[in-house]
Parts: C-alpha cells; sequence; structure tokens
C-alpha cells in the first residue's frame, strides 16, 4: 500500500513543472490565506533551508491572511507583495474560493450552478492576480501551489463534513496547472498526494486525517507533508554530508559536502574530525508522526557515516567526546544515518536554528494578524490608519465576536509598537543564519567489549 502510494506521488512529481531552488540573497513571498497565514509549511521550507544552505542568505516572508481568496488578496498586494520585492512569490489559494457552504450532499442545481460560478471567479481572480503580480512586482519568478484538501473522506464526530467540496478543489487544483502552464510557472501538487495519501490511511482507519479535525486545516504532520512536497517539486538534495572510511587500508575513500582531517588508529578503534557544510533537517516533534509514512529521512535527511573493514562486534561512536548511539560493524559498513539522532550534536545545532525561527514565525504572524485586521477594515470601508476611526467603528458598529472582530482591540493597542515587532522578526533571522554555521566535530569509534 506505502509503495503504491509513493508511486502516485512520484508520478505527479515528475509531471509537475520543476520549480526552482531558491537562491543566494532571494525574498520569497508566500502569498495565501489561513493556510500560509497561520501554517508552518513555509517556515518548515526555511528550517530545511537554513540548515541546509547555510551559505544562503534566503529571506521568506508570510503574505498570508486568515479568511482570504484570489480576488480579496488583490486589495493587499502592494503592502504585502511588491513592497518586499520578492525575486519569488509563491501563491495559493482555493479553500475560500471554492465556495465550501454549496456543497452538501444532495445539491440543488442551484447549489451546483453556484459551485460553478465559484470556480469560474476562481480562474477569473487567479489570471488577474498573476496578471498584476507580473506586472507590480517586478516579474517575480511564480511557484502556483495548489489547494490543500478539504478532508470530505475522513469520519468524525463533528457534523462538519461538506461532501463534494473537495472534489471542487480538484477542479480548482486543475486551474492552477492550466495557470501555471500559461504563465511559465511553476506548480507544487498538495492537493493530489495528500488527497491520495488521506485516502490510503483511511482504508486502514477511517479516522485518520493528514487534515486537522475541521476538515480544512492541516496540522504539524500536514504541514510537514506540504513541505515535503514543496521541497519534493524543488528539487531538493538529500544529502547533508556523508563520510566513508577504509579502516583495513586507513584512509579516507571519499566525502561529500563535509571535510575529513585527522584520520588515526587509537585504542583499537579510529578517530577523525568532520566539518560539514550543512546541518541536518530538523523536524518538529509535533510533525514527527508523518515520518513513518512518507520518506523524509531518505530524501531529505542523509547524514552518513561509513566505515568499511572494521572487525566484527559492537562499536560506541562518540562526537566530541560524548556517546550517541552504538552501532555494528555490519551497519557501518552499510552506512549510519544521524540526522535525526538527538545525542548527535550536529542535530542539536540545527534544533537550535530551527527553535529561532520559530520565534521568528511566531513572531511574524503578529504583523499578520494586523494585516488582517486592516484587511477586514479596508472590506468595511474604514481606514485602518485612522486609528481614532476604527476606535469608533468597533465602539458603535462592529459585532462583538468573530475572528477578525476579535483581534481590532490588540490592534488599536499594538499598531503603533509595531515597528518593534518588524525589527525583532529581523533580529531573530539573523540569529537564526549566525546559529546555522557548521563547526568541526572530533569522531571517535571505540569498540564496546562483549
Amino acid at each position: 500500500m506505502k509503495r503504491l502510494f509513493f508511486g502516485m506521488v512520484g508520478a505527479l512529481l515528475v509531471f509537475a513543472a520543476r520549480a526552482e531552488l531558491f537562491k543566494d540573497g532571494e525574498t520569497v513571498c508566500f502569498l495565501g490565506d489561513s493556510i500560509t497565514h497561520g501554517g508552518r509549511f513555509h517556515s518548515y521550507v526555511y528550517d530545511y533551508y537554513l540548515t541546509r544552505f547555510p551559505d544562503r542568505t534566503v529571506r521568506f516572508v508570510n503574505a498570508g491572511i486568515s479568511g482570504d481568496s484570489a480576488g480579496g488578496a488583490q486589495g493587499r498586494l502592494a503592502d504585502d507583495v511588491v513592497a518586499k520585492r520578492p525575486a519569488a512569490v509563491v501563491v495559493m489559494f482555493g479553500m475560500n474560493d471554492v465556495g465550501r457552504g454549496l456543497y452538501v450532499a444532495e445539491p440543488s442545481e442551484q447549489q451546483r450552478a453556484g459551485q460553478q460560478r465559484a470556480r469560474d471567479n476562481y480562474r477569473a481572480n487567479m489570471e488577474r492576480l498573476t496578471a498584476r503580480l507580473k506586472a507590480e512586482a517586478g516579474e517575480p519568478r511564480l511557484l502556483f501551489v495548489t489547494p490543500s484538501p478539504f478532508d470530505q473522506t475522513g469520519v468524525n464526530d463533528r457534523n462538519n463534513n461538506q461532501p463534494g467540496c473537495n472534489d471542487g478543489l480538484a477542479r480548482c487544483a486543475a486551474i492552477v496547472h492550466e495557470l501555471a502552464a500559461r504563465n511559465n510557472g511553476a506548480v507544487v501538487d498538495f492537493h493530489a498526494p495528500m488527497t491520495a495519501f488521506n485516502l490510503e490511511r483511511q482504508r486502514q482507519d477511517p479516522a485518520f486525517t493528514i487534515i486537522g479535525p475541521d476538515r480544512v486545516h492541516p496540522g504539524a504532520p500536514g504541514h510537514l507533508m506540504m513541505a515535503w512536497l514543496f521541497l519534493k517539486a524543488q528539487g531538493a538534495p538529500a544529502l547533508v554530508s556523508s563520510v566513508t572510511i577504509d579502516a583495513a587500508a586507513g584512509r579516507v575513500v571519499a566525502s561529500e559536502n563535509a571535510a575529513v582531517t585527522g584520520l588515526e588508529k587509537r585504542d583499537g578503534g579510529w578517530s577523525f574530525t568532520v566539518l560539514e557544510q550543512a546541518l541536518p533537517f530538523p523536524v518538529d516533534a509535533a510533525a514527527r508522526p508523518l515520518l513513518e509514512w512518507v520518506p523524509v529521512e531518505r530524501e531529505l535527511n542523509q547524514e552518513i557515516v561509513t566505515v568499511r573493514g572494521l572487525a566484527p562486534g559492537q562499536y560506541e561512536l562518540r562526537i566530541d567526546g560524548a556517546a550517541v548511539g552504538r552501532f555494528s560493524a555490519e551497519a557501518f559498513a552499510k552506512g549510519v544515518n544521524l540526522a535525526f539522532n538527538e545525542a548527535v550534536p550536529q542535530v542539536r545545532q540545527a534544533q537550535a536554528v530551527a527553535r529561532l525561527n520559530e520565534a521568528r514565525r511566531s513572531t511574524e504572524t503578529v504583523l499578520r494578524n494586523h494585516a488582517a485586521v486592516r484587511w477586514f477594515l479596508r472590506h468595511r470601508k474604514v481606514d485602518p490608519d485612522d486609528l481614532e476611526a476604527v476606535r469608533v467603528y468597533a465602539e458603535t458598529k462592529m459585532a462583538k465576536t468573530g475572528y477578525y472582530e476579535g483581534k481590532v482591540p490588540e490592534y488599536l493597542k499594538a499598531w503603533g509598537q509595531r515597528g518593534e515587532v518588524i525589527e525583532k522578526v529581523a533580529d531573530l533571522e539573523r540569529q537564526a543564519w549566525a546559529a546555522r554555521k557548521p563547526v568541526p566535530h572530533l569522531f571517535a569509534l571505540v569498540p564496546v567489549q562483549p
């Protein structure tokens, strides 16, 4: 079953246009709705770039707003995209465009017609959005992302299904593919492989979902799957580093993305110093259940130490004097992957980088909450820069409950201090860039007495 699913994903990735890896000095805007605004897939992708390419300075910008659509986003392009001067824009809409409320178990002709109108509007708005991005943002590279699924097949007790909605999103995904082909844009497909994955797992467990219980918003494993699909579409390399030593000959046979020095025999084992040119990809603990089902380790996270010609037996691997694991001579001959071993100092360094990046993402979300309030106010003909007008509107006309309404009081208090938040985001990003520099480590293989 797993092999069939991954074969389907491989085919999807082969036939999709290949996106380029982001280059040094580039700014990338992720333009989308709540799945971008509060989600983490782009932050997980950033974790990969920070650790895999420590010589590149790439800046990721969250330009998502909860509840937004391909049409609504056009009212905020100047602030959220154009002002950032991006080299690339990742565009992901559809969940709020498809007309979810029109999908019911037995739709009327009027509801079916409404579904078609919603798709037609989505097509037209995506075409206008694409044209404006090209014209106003300096011809950035465009990466079109198909919408993530609405889980219409999972079983839960929330009475929140909208049957057929995911089929509507599949038609939106087809529009994305067509639009990308006409505009020389790359495609990253979330919809088809995530839908296939859900269906496969639900054959074994009908309650399983890679999407959250609301059927719309993926949890951490879902966002890791999105990051995996995104990086695979870009052709991201699996290799962190690879070191191969021939113990019988007493020499370094090969090293990729790493320099090995000081190889010497010691106490029946070997020691050597390794300076890698990258860190392993740090995966959020909340997202790790996905590792059981998707080959993230094999395809994105290979930090391999191979030692051939060892005398049979068990060996303790020590890095900088601390034990990180015990492995047989046979295991070392095949190659030991250290990328998810939390005792390894390179893994701990990568996790520290990820914590800084998560603090950056969380702080940036404050700015996105402000942007959401400004989007909400403009749609109600209230000038978001006139705080007195905002205050009057909030006190006299605005409803007292609701997602956006709940954020207006904080906006009134905090908008004047947004410069401090912007600087904090920049400072955390600088800290992450500084923290990712690889350092040399002393490896020792010590035979373990039976």
